[in-house]
């Protein structure tokens, strides 16, 4: 589905493109299209506790890229290391054909 705005197209999926769990400590990406899909890039964000100068415990999220560049086939999963236990979320950049587009999941 895509619609025109200002003379921009702005595709729009109704369909998430990969399935994302943990296991074993590593993020395990699914491809859930019929379509090969280029993973590029995965952002993984965690969840942490710093303490400030005055002792004061905050939550912060730290970020961590991981380039992938690797071709999933439909059906096909990719396992990705994670540093911290306490994943938040992941940013997922991928191409499908000509096509680029960015997914966001949150556990």
């Amino acid at each position: 589905m895509s619609y025109k705005q200002e003379n921009h197209i702005i595709l729009m999926r109704i369909m998430r493109i990969f399935d994302a769990n943990i296991e074993n400590g590593k993020l395990v990406l699914i491809n859930k299209s019929n379509k090969k899909v280029l993973l590029r890039l995965v952002t993984l964000h965690y969840q942490v506790t710093a303490i400030t100068l005055e002792e004061q415990r905050i939550a912060k999220t730290i970020s961590e890229d991981k380039n992938i560049e690797k071709e999933i086939p439909p059906n096909g999963k990719i396992e990705v290391e994670t540093q911290l236990p306490y994943l938040k979320s992941i940013s997922i950049v991928y191409k499908i054909d000509d096509k680029t587009f960015r997914d966001d999941i949150e556990f």
